[in-house]
């Protein structure tokens, strides 16, 4: 199958997030499958860009990526070559699979797609969930102009963009059950986000302790996702102080990377609170370093205000960690019936006693942690994400086919109009 991906930035994922490791992961797994999948994207990185080429393919363990240059309006990624790539060559693929909401690059494939009749998904990526367009949490809120602006996009264009797609795509039920969306009778199809497979190796203390010392001697409980105020980082700090009055065995490693400013004003906190000894900021970790941290770590901890699936969970519980995640997770059905984990609400106390019931209870962590393996290996492995993600593309294309052979058949016995198309000259991109 030939398949084209649309996300608006292909940058480092601690960035921009969930979906560009998700669309990394699923185009790797489904070229790896045999295949032919091709990336559009932009070569937008934070205020700068990628020291990536324009004018020609990346080959991105098979995955053929094209970085289009960014102009005016870089918040909205508007790139006038990438619409001309769309416009020229979407036919030549048999579905487009489009990432994230209210920015250009889903418009302008959402319109070729339709102008030139190829089915599209578009991957909602938690951007219809209720506290995304509220985006309200740690007694921040986005401004009135921001929420007015998702509001007159699902009102518009996106009514269009949705209501026309075959088909949205969800990663969680609960994600599904609560988006906002327009009224429109498009398919609402869950498919999962994937991790690799964990590397199981020797626990190599050795390397955090060289690069870390203040994590030795200590319990270590691992964060790691990206710094967000969504990520209830903040939450867990002000728990870590609460804890720290009943005990002091237990260290947070905080592994991630966020906005310069964001990270300053967490470290002032830290300090505020009294916790700079309980809490060590690692940066982004990957590669042996990831692996080693995930190893050494006793539990994983992630209390988010909006998560629509919550990919580092997910690694987390592949490395054999039990997790401790909020009830706004939006895999915390799964992880509870599973066992693999505790769930909370957005409340520092109950964050206290699930961080203190796990450190303390061996057993209960170990059973917890196979649980997650077991999980992983039977739902969140890229292997079998992608072998449902196939299954999705081969159903939408299934019921685009059959709703243009209705249509034409219909047009055919209602009308004598003249069925000619006009074919656009073709440009110097070759997307073959």
């Amino acid at each position: 199958m030939r398949v084209l991906h649309i996300i608006p930035n292909f940058a480092p994922a601690w960035r921009y997030g969930g979906p560009v490791v998700a669309a990394d992961g699923l185009t790797r797994t489904l070229a790896k499958l045999g295949h032919e999948v091709t990336v559009f994207t932009t070569n937008i990185d934070g205020d700068g860009v990628l020291d990536v080429p324009t004018a020609r393919p990346v080959n991105r363990d098979g995955v053929r990526v094209w970085y289009f240059p960014v102009q005016h309006l870089r918040w909205y990624c508007f790139s006038w070559q990438l619409a001309d790539a769309l416009r020229h060559c979407v036919s030549d693929f048999d579905i487009a699979h489009i990432h994230m909401l209210f920015l250009w690059p889903t418009t302008v494939a959402s319109f070729w797609c339709r102008k030139r009749r190829v089915p599209y998904i578009v991957h909602a990526a938690g951007l219809l969930d209720p506290a995304c367009i509220r985006k309200t949490y740690e007694r921040r809120s986005v401004s009135v102009s921001s929420r007015l602006k998702k509001n007159l996009y699902l009102a518009t264009l996106g009514r269009v963009e949705l209501g026309h797609a075959s088909a949205i795509h969800f990663t969680s039920e609960t994600e599904r059950q609560e988006a906002i969306l327009p009224r429109s009778r498009t398919r609402r199809l869950v498919v999962p986000l994937g991790v690799d497979s964990f590397k199981d190796s020797d626990t190599d203390w050795n390397l955090v302790r060289g690069k870390f010392p203040q994590l030795c001697d200590r319990k270590i409980v691992l964060f790691m996702s990206r710094l967000d105020p969504k990520k209830g980082i903040i939450l867990l700090m002000r728990a870590v102080g609460e804890l720290l009055k009943r005990r002091d065995d237990f260290v947070i490693a905080v592994a991630g990377q966020g906005i310069c400013g964001y990270e300053l004003e967490l470290r002032r906190l830290s300090a505020e609170l009294g916790i700079e000894r309980q809490i060590v900021f690692t940066g982004t970790v990957t590669g042996q370093m990831k692996q080693s941290l995930l190893q050494c770590a006793k539990l994983f901890v992630l209390p988010s205000y909006h998560e629509n699936f919550g990919v580092a969970a997910v690694e987390a519980m592949a490395a054999g960690l039990p997790i401790i995640i909020s009830n706004r997770v939006n895999i915390h059905g799964e992880v509870a019936r599973a066992g693999a984990g505790l769930v909370v609400g957005l409340d520092s106390n109950e964050l206290v006693d699930a961080i203190g019931v796990l450190l303390d209870d061996e057993a209960k962590r170990r059973s917890m942690g196979q649980s997650g393996q077991r999980l992983v290996e039977s739902s969140f492995r890229w292997d079998k994400v992608a072998a449902m993600t196939m299954s999705m593309y081969e159903s939408v294309i299934a019921q685009a086919s059959s709703d243009a052979n209705a249509a034409s058949a219909l047009s055919y016995l209602s009308t004598d109009a003249d069925s000619s198309t006009n074919v656009d000259e073709r440009s110097d991109i070759n997307c073959n």
